[in-house]
């Protein structure tokens, strides 16, 4: 293995499993600390791996004021419930429009349906299609 390769993994590692060796599985540990006696490079992204670790230690113990964490979620989630709440706040919020769509629509696909009705034979009964087929296949048009 080319020793990029092994600062590669060595740094993936790192990222994974963070700086403390005692953390990682002892085969590995003991190679990592072996790597970091012999190599300058694998010393210096193990310290940066340290600092980085001490930094988001840290801030994940900074002191927050009493009751910021839960002021942030209502914040969020009274935003979320804005974006839709317009829509449903008021059934007269598109007033008369609305309604007029509505009806438009409904107008629209009875007439079209009404249309669109199949003939019916003169008897009452079911329009028969095989005559107007029988005289486009003798007619040659297929």
């Amino acid at each position: 293995m080319t020793d990029e390769r092994r600062m590669d993994l060595f740094a993936e590692r790192l990222d994974a499993l963070g700086p403390d060796f005692s953390r990682w599985p002892a085969a590995e540990g003991a190679a990592a600390r072996a790597l970091t006696l012999r190599s300058e490079e694998a010393r210096r992204l193990h310290d940066e791996a340290r600092r980085m670790h001490a930094l988001v230690g840290e801030a994940a113990a900074a002191d927050m004021p009493n009751g910021l964490a839960f002021r942030i979620v209502a914040e969020v989630a009274s935003r979320r419930s804005d974006k839709l709440g317009w829509l449903f706040a008021s059934p007269r919020r598109f007033g008369f429009a609305g309604l007029g769509f509505c009806v438009a629509a409904l107008a629209i696909g009875v007439a079209l349906g009404s249309i669109g009705q199949p003939a019916q034979a003169d008897d009452g009964g079911d329009f028969d299609f095989g005559s107007a087929f029988s005289l486009t296949l003798t007619d040659g048009d297929l």
